[in-house]
């Protein structure tokens, strides 16, 4: 009798392994199946990656000219506009928003150096005004060059995506 009660126990015992070790493989399954869907949904699109990329460098190269100039042409406004015009199609709002800011204070830049350079503003209260709307702008300007690494960071950073 006792023999029989131990392998009835025993029983139980090994019953209860085999269950949990079922339950155990579906948990991996489960999991293993999640992680692929995961990892699928995040891979990257190469030509879409290359057209953010393409418009970052475009904002890092127009930022960078304003820290060592100070001032931009015409042409650097035009080359800056018609190379990120397609931000609002690779981006989130708040993001082409964001470059579309740096255009307009890049062209109000722009616009009071001219009034600055030129002779027919004469020194005074008015061209004082302009004066500090040059300065707002280009210390704007100057400090995005750490922001916008971080703002396009989302879009950009690879390496969370290596397993």
């Amino acid at each position: 009798m006792r023999e029989a009660k131990a392998d009835m126990v025993f029983q139980m015992i090994i019953d209860g392994v085999q269950t949990f070790l079922i339950l155990l493989i579906a948990a991996a399954t489960v999991y293993i199946a999640f992680e692929q869907r995961r990892i699928s949904m995040i891979k990257i699109n190469p030509t879409i990656y290359e057209k953010q990329l393409s418009i970052y460098r475009e904002v890092i190269r127009l930022l960078s000219l304003v820290v060592r100039d100070g001032d931009l042409n015409r042409e650097d406004l035009l080359t800056f506009r018609s190379r990120t015009h397609e931000g609002s199609f690779l981006f989130d709002k708040a993001l082409a928003d964001y470059i579309e800011d740096i255009y307009t204070r890049s062209l109000k830049l722009h616009s009071s150096n001219l009034v600055l350079k030129g002779e027919q503003l004469p020194v005074g209260e008015e061209r004082d005004k302009v004066t500090v709307e040059n300065s707002k702008q280009l210390i704007w300007l100057a400090d995005q060059v750490p922001i916008a690494r971080k703002k396009f960071d989302r879009y950009l950073n690879v390496t969370d995506l290596i397993i």
